[in-house]
């Protein structure tokens, strides 16, 4: 009698754990959860207790996810792509100019850009809607 409830005890516990890997994998695969997970990432990322850390995991589940058959999501995977190629390069052109004084102009128009593009990226995607022009280098 005793093992019985040990064994409905432990198979509960492995369908939690069966069904806490189902939410997390929705996450992980290519679609509109995966979106909005990389463009909150990109967010944290400017948060500095977390660093880059967001950003650069972020950057890989969008490169991982680039290739997506879907228009509509593969598009918001291009424009994060290119968001932190874009945003990487700002980033170190105003590092190199913070010398001269004017480089600090540059990281706060630079985070000013990347929250820009991040809202706009997460209203779309909640909208189910593509990004226009994912190519481009405006917000």
């Amino acid at each position: 009698m005793a093992d019985e409830e040990t064994d409905k005890r432990s198979g509960s516990a492995e369908e939690t754990a069966e069904s806490a890997f189902d939410v997390i994998g929705v996450y992980l695969h290519p679609g509109r959860e995966n979106v909005m997970l990389i463009y909150i990432l990109y967010l944290l990322g400017l948060v500095p207790a977390f660093g880059a850390v967001p950003i650069i995991v972020g950057f890989v589940m969008a490169l991982l996810n680039r290739s997506s058959d879907d228009g509509v999501w593969a598009s918001h995977y291009e424009y994060q792509f290119r968001q932190a190629a874009i945003g990487l390069m700002f980033v170190v052109v105003s590092a190199i100019l913070i010398f001269v004084l004017i480089g600090f102009v540059g990281l706060v128009l630079t985070a000013v850009w990347w929250i820009v593009r991040s809202v706009k990226g997460l209203q779309a995607a909640s909208r189910k809607e593509p990004i226009a022009d994912p190519k481009s280098y405006s917000w």
